[in-house]
């Protein structure tokens, strides 16, 4: 459900996404090409190895939940990316 407390017109406010894929090379080409794509600037990027795939972390902002959740679903369709969500919002309450 949207979150007024925290949407485009609250600079600070981020949206963090987490994903998994099967390297760090489809996963750094997933996150340029999906941020290339939208309106988001990327805050903060995490990779983490977790055995044969990487786990990443995204904290993005300037945009809404309709826009994290499309940024998410672009995410999702690039190749080596097994799965995608919007984790949650956090900024200034």
């Amino acid at each position: 459900m949207p979150n007024p407390a925290y949407d485009q017109n609250d600079p600070e406010a981020r949206h963090v996404l987490r994903f998994a894929a099967d390297g760090a090379a489809l996963a750094l080409d997933a996150v340029r090409a999906a941020v290339a794509a939208s309106p988001a600037e990327l805050c903060n990027f995490q990779l983490k190895a977790v055995g044969e795939l990487v786990e990443g972390v995204l904290r993005v902002r300037q945009v809404d939940e309709a826009g994290a959740l499309s940024l998410c679903r672009r995410l999702a369709e690039r190749p080596g990316v097994l799965s995608s969500k919007v984790e949650h919002v956090w900024g200034r309450a």
